[in-house]
């Protein structure tokens, strides 16, 4: 019965993790963040940080419409604290852009598994606007 429990604690775990996906924008010194906009500078970097789980075969990709606006840097995926019985489990991942030239471009984030054909369970799209 425990073992049952367990199971579908689990799965829920990963349900949640895979339907509670945000987008929080990491910004200062005069940056303006709103909903799913983001107003920079040229020169200066900013993240994107988003729920994810690879434990369930997931993962973020990024694509850039405009690279002569914003450039992809960098990204870094930090798993959550958990008990060590729980097989799997989620945590943050990090992308890191650069502004690098004046203009408007978007971000589109897809969280999907790579090898399957079907559309991805999340979109996520930034428009971003270099000043």
């Amino acid at each position: 019965m425990n073992k049952r429990i367990l199971a579908v604690g689990v799965l829920v775990l990963m349900v949640v993790a895979a339907v509670a996906t945000g987008v929080m924008t990491r910004a200062s010194g005069g940056d303006k963040i709103a909903g799913d906009t983001f107003e920079t500078s040229v020169g200066r970097t900013f993240t994107l940080v988003l729920d994810a789980n690879p434990t369930t075969g997931y993962s973020w990709s990024q694509t850039i419409k405009d690279t002569n606006v914003v450039t992809y840097v960098d990204n870094a995926y930090v798993a959550n604290p958990r008990d060590p019985q729980v097989v799997g489990g989620g945590g943050t991942d990090t992308f890191t852009f650069k502004a690098v030239g004046k203009g408007t471009t978007t971000i589109t984030l897809v969280y999907a598994r790579p090898w399957e054909s079907v559309p991805p369970a999340q979109t996520r799209t930034i428009v971003v606007t270099v000043k």
